[in-house]
């Protein structure tokens, strides 16, 4: 079905005027935010000898600036999100419930705002050493309280509003168009899903999870391509990828990390869809809608890929304000604040009173040990405690990698964080919430096959990178 100038294209759920006549002002729209904000993230800076990023540079600085009072900070932050999730659940107030932003991000179910309160206690508990020693020591609480929290809360300013620039200026529809012709070949899933993966990887993987939920519930996918997609191609995103280089110490190795991190993602997205449960999935369009879209119906006959993404990409730009831009950035930073700092403290501190005090991890993880064992990664066992850890919570292999002391382990660590993909404090619960057909034992199969594959396939470049 050929194009017409006037022609509208539906992209991530959002109208978008395509004009074959754009002006020049128009392409620098897309082009001059796209790539300051892909040099922020990918430039490399020679900093003491090593390589980091310009986002490395600004979270360096403000966490010299505020040293001493990020943790008080985190703190405050936890705490408000907390007493006022409580509050929003118990007298739902009509400012928050007419909101849709404020009431999605308040009105909560219980998981949530019981993890957010419990979140609240024991940050003040760990800042002020309160109770039992085991809650607050520096090996369970005081990792997320004095480690964690306070790089995210440094991070997340900076980030939140210039990922937008590689997210709302059009990077992704160009991008995601020149991918076309590898995406179906490669992966099983069709070209436009490569506007889904770059909202995972220049974004957040719930940005991701959210974009597949709705081209299923309209009829652009399948139940199996939603499902390989949701669950192989909903990567952290590259800041992320700083951050757990940081919180593991190991900032200096963060490009190797990147690249280590996503050959592994590359081959197990070849590979995991062509195995159960994957492979097994019902391949037939959302029953209420039925199939919406063909692979040729969505681009202009005659013309080149580099064409039509530029298309493309112009007319997301041209939808980009600074006003919305800065709604963009600043709902990202509130809800990374409220939602993801006290999962960190509560489930963090829990998870690690756990693996320090008791068995049960050690047992779970046992043959995670055993088989980096195998391939030679130093402090084994507890290297598999962050393969199981990181199911639960990506930021809990991150703990684990803070707390060993080889650079080949805390290499593991931040790699499984990234690889493994299904975190059910956020991805796999917007999967199982969604009309998709992923069942949670699907989660955990497809996360310990990822997991086990990535110990094979992550741990030579850990021995040679790391």
């Amino acid at each position: 079905m050929a194009s017409t100038s006037d022609e509208k294209q539906i992209v991530r759920g959002t109208a978008l005027q395509l004009d074959a006549n754009y002006s020049t002002a128009d392409l620098l729209r897309f082009l001059i935010p796209s790539l300051i904000g892909a040099a922020i993230f990918l430039l490399p800076i020679p900093k003491d000898g090593t390589l980091t990023i310009i986002i490395g540079l600004l979270v360096d600085w403000l966490r010299a600036l505020l040293k001493d009072y990020l943790p008080f900070i985190g703190m405050i932050i936890v705490v408000v999100s907390g007493v006022f999730t409580l509050f929003c659940v118990a007298f739902k107030p009509a400012f928050v419930v007419k909101n849709e932003f404020l009431k999605s991000l308040f009105i909560v179910g219980p998981l949530w705002y019981i993890s957010r309160a419990l979140g609240a206690v024991l940050y003040v508990m760990t800042y002020y050493e309160l109770g039992p020693e085991f809650i607050w020591s520096p090996d369970t609480g005081g990792t997320p309280a004095f480690v964690l929290i306070p790089i995210l809360v440094a991070l997340f300013i900076f980030t939140s509003f210039v990922i937008a620039l590689l997210t709302d200026f059009g990077l992704m529809e160009y991008v995601g168009t020149l991918t076309r012709k590898v995406m179906r070949p490669l992966f099983t899933i069709p070209g436009r899903a490569a506007i889904d993966c770059l909202a995972s990887w220049l974004g957040s993987p719930s940005v991701g999870v959210i974009v597949t939920r709705k081209m299923y519930d309209e009829g652009y996918y399948t139940g199996r391509e939603a499902g390989v997609i949701a669950t192989t191609f909903s990567l952290v995103g590259i800041g992320y990828i700083y951050v757990m280089a940081e919180v593991v110490g190991l900032p200096d190795k963060y490009f190797q990390l990147l690249f280590a991190t996503y050959v592994v993602s590359v081959v197990l997205a070849m590979i995991m869809p062509r195995l159960w449960p994957l492979s097994k999935m019902p391949d037939t369009y959302n029953p209420e809608v039925g199939k919406q879209i063909t692979e040729e119906e969505d681009f202009e006959k005659g013309i080149s890929l580099h064409q039509w993404g530029v298309r493309l990409a112009v007319a997301r730009a041209k939808k980009t304000t600074l006003r919305s831009f800065w709604e963009s950035g600043w709902k990202t930073l509130v809800t990374i604040y409220v939602s993801t700092t006290p999962l960190v403290m509560a489930w963090g501190t829990i998870a690690l009173v756990v693996a320090f005090y008791t068995p049960i991890f050690d047992w779970i993880s046992y043959p995670f040990g055993l088989l980096l064992q195998l391939v030679g990664i130093p402090e084994a066992a507890q290297t598999g405690t962050a393969f199981v850890l990181a199911f639960p919570d990506q930021f809990l292999a991150g703990v684990v990698g803070a707390a060993v002391s080889s650079n080949v382990a805390k290499f593991m660590c931040a790699g499984i964080s990234i690889t493994g993909l299904i975190y059910m404090s956020e991805v796999g619960v917007l999967i199982l919430d969604s009309k998709m057909p992923v069942k949670f034992l699907d989660l955990i199969v497809i996360y310990v096959i990822r997991a086990l594959l990535t110990v094979l396939m992550l741990a030579p470049f850990a021995h040679w990178l790391a």
